[in-house]
């Protein structure tokens, strides 16, 4: 199945913000993972003797997360975005790294090949589900699963490479465990930093250059989308076909101005996961002063040519203590894809400097 906009999708909570009136606060905490797991009786431990380059990695005694390994040396965790859009197959620019980085990509809980913990929400109320749904499939949950993959990998610090939305799991992990990351490299950051996102917003971008009748069918499309208590009352596999219809959408407008832009194939979205993702951010939040305790080194990664404002990724910048930001001339959201060479080489020319 054709999804082009895995990572574009990020954006979309920012425009949405003011239908979400009925939950100012998102439910996830910065700093409080480890609370919100022990609350669960969960824990970071992974069951022993797994392998770094098995197709799947155990990290909960119900989740497996579907794993490829790319390459030989420095291991490198690929978060990626959507959320809930699993790249399809590995990166362009990943084969091209030759012998230097051993690359894991891992589709997250709750989405592609991995395992969904929840088929249905839970049937108790509308408040008890978006609890049940965000503790299952939220941020903590995936910054406890990036964790777990730290210590099956037994690597003392890890280098994330994340993009879209998941550059900003991938920044979340980084204040959440500074002694834990190596070096960071954010490609195409959601700037979700502070919400509402401001210029920002993917859905103000891709509107503005649709035609009417692709329009009406974005309007439609989040007017579904933000009926949250009518959207947790489906099942997984439905929500899942929903959040892929934006794709067609996303790539009428990349193509209306790059009809030659490489747009890559997603895996199965998550339907589940989305919504979980959401119920973390809220509507209003302000994680600058939080993400100012990341001590590694970080590599942003804009796209010239990216729908998203180059304002709005240096937002990102600017809440980063040891950031940089590079740009690269003809590419989009997808960089790794649209310009695999220049990527490749932007990325090793980094760690190089880093390992210094």
């Amino acid at each position: 199945m054709m999804v082009l906009a895995f990572g574009a999708l990020v954006l979309l909570v920012g425009v949405a913000a003011g239908a979400w009136w009925w939950m100012g606060r998102g439910l996830f905490q910065p700093g409080t993972v480890e609370q919100s797991l022990a609350a669960r009786s969960e824990t970071l431990e992974v069951p022993p003797g797994q392998r770094a380059d098995a197709s799947h990695w155990q990290v909960a005694p119900d989740v497996q997360l579907h794993h490829v390994a790319v390459g030989q040396g420095r291991d490198v965790v690929v978060v990626h975005g959507g959320p809930g859009h699993p790249p399809a197959a590995p990166w362009r620019a990943a084969v091209l790294t030759g012998d230097a980085l051993r690359w894991h990509f891992y589709d997250q809980r709750g989405c592609g090949a991995s395992s969904r913990p929840l088929t249905h929400a839970p049937p108790d109320g509308t408040w008890k589900a978006m609890q049940q749904v965000e503790a299952r499939l939220g941020l903590a949950a995936q910054l406890a699963d990036l964790e777990r993959i730290r210590r099956l990998l037994g690597q003392e610090r890890l280098t994330l490479v994340g993009h879209s939305f998941g550059a900003l799991v991938a920044a979340l992990y980084a204040a959440e465990w500074p002694e834990r990351v190596e070096a960071l490299v954010l490609v195409a950051p959601a700037p979700l930093v502070t919400m509402p996102a401001g210029d920002g917003d993917l859905f103000t971008q891709v509107g503005a250059r649709l035609d009417a009748e692709g329009q009406r069918a974005m309007d439609a499309w989040m007017t579904h989308t933000f009926n949250f208590p009518a959207r947790l009352k489906e099942d997984e596999a439905t929500l899942a076909e929903h959040f892929a219809r934006f794709g067609p959408l996303y790539a009428q407008a990349v193509r209306k101005e790059r009809p030659g832009a490489r747009l890559p194939d997603s895996g199965t979205p998550g339907g589940l996961l989305s919504l979980g993702l959401y119920l973390s951010l809220g509507r209003h939040h302000d994680w600058s002063a939080w993400l100012g305790r990341v001590r590694a080194p970080t590599l942003v990664i804009h796209g010239a040519e990216d729908l998203q404002p180059r304002a709005a990724t240096a937002r990102v910048v600017q809440a980063l203590p040891h950031a940089r930001l590079v740009e690269l001339a003809g590419s989009g959201h997808f960089p790794f894809e649209e310009q695999p060479e220049a990527f490749a080489a932007t990325l090793r020319a980094f760690l190089t400097e880093e390992k210094r």
